[in-house]
């Protein structure tokens, strides 16, 4: 899946995630997570749509999880130019374990809630 940049204002900071991140383990059983991705712009940035198919392609990739941030940063460092560049994966429980994995540069991820609100009048 390739990923398209788009310009946007240079040192502009930006942050996305994703609570649907989704890709096989070794064992063939899924692991499942939220994404977390920041970095500061050099004038360039990922298409949103193309990011989307990105992480809805994971689900069929088969890595470790303590590999998968470095496998989303490297994904993207060879698209873009960015200062800063930080991927977090926080990993759903498994086995009573939870894990956080994270790679480049360090950050505080911001969590808010996906709503969406419908006005009835």
């Amino acid at each position: 899946m390739d990923l398209r940049k788009i310009a946007v204002i240079e040192n502009t900071t930006i942050e996305y995630m994703s609570p649907e991140l989704l890709f096989l383990g070794h064992s063939g059983q899924p692991y499942r997570g939220t994404l977390y991705i920041h970095f500061v712009s050099k004038g360039e940035s990922v298409n949103l749509v193309d990011l989307k198919k990105y992480i809805t392609s994971l689900r069929s990739c088969i890595f470790t999880a303590e590999n998968i941030a470095h496998e989303i940063f490297n994904k993207i460092h060879t698209v873009i130019d960015v200062d800063t560049l930080g991927v977090i994966v926080d990993l759903s429980a498994r086995g009573g374990i939870q894990q956080r994995i994270h790679f480049g540069t360090n950050f505080e991820p911001v969590k808010k809630q996906n709503i969406f609100q419908v006005s009835q009048h």
